[in-house]
């Protein structure tokens, strides 16, 4: 007995063919034909393909034939949620921060007096969330990368998003 996926249809939602789940998820067409007949994938071309559609990697099966198999999936899924909200609770320490930065920025208002400081002050805001930016691209999602590696490439508001509207159903 073969799986039962739902690729195929998660793919056709999305308005995309064969050829286009296969370049977005860097497989080839014949990888994504496989899997769409129900015939067992590795667990790391399984996450490829849910990132690539957005969806949680149980959510690519209507039913699994094989019980290892199906306890693979649900453990990796389970594992999965768990580093998302890991991931997103150390995310809001650099939320908070930038927080901080702008009432800060607030703050000192009331202490510029001369023209001078106002065009420092004017000047800081950009460069501030500039740095932030630059902090959170080349050091702080790198590092969640490595600490929460199933994570990697999701992109958290879609996954969030995605997966309150299917625990609503």
């Amino acid at each position: 007995m073969k799986n039962k996926t739902l690729i195929a249809a998660l793919r056709k939602q999305k308005g995309w063919t064969q050829e286009i789940l296969a370049e977005k998820c860097n497989l080839s067409v014949r990888t994504i034909q496989r899997l769409e007949s129900g015939e067992d994938g590795n667990i790391s071309t399984l996450n490829v393909i849910a990132q690539a559609l957005d969806v949680k990697i149980g959510d690519l099966f209507d039913s699994i034939a094989n019980h290892d198999k199906e306890q693979e999936i649900t453990n990796y899924a389970e594992l999965q949620q768990n580093q998302v909200t890991q991931r997103r609770s150390a995310h809001k320490l650099y939320v908070i921060a930038k927080i901080i930065f702008g009432l800060a920025m607030i703050c000192l208002t009331s202490f510029i007096q001369t023209g001078l400081l106002w065009v420092f002050w004017l000047f800081m805001w950009p460069i501030g969330f500039i740095i932030f930016s630059v902090v959170n691209t080349i050091w702080l999602q790198p590092k969640l990368d490595t600490k929460y590696p199933l994570t990697k490439g999701i992109d958290l508001k879609a996954y969030k998003e995605a997966h309150q509207s299917v625990e609503g159903d």
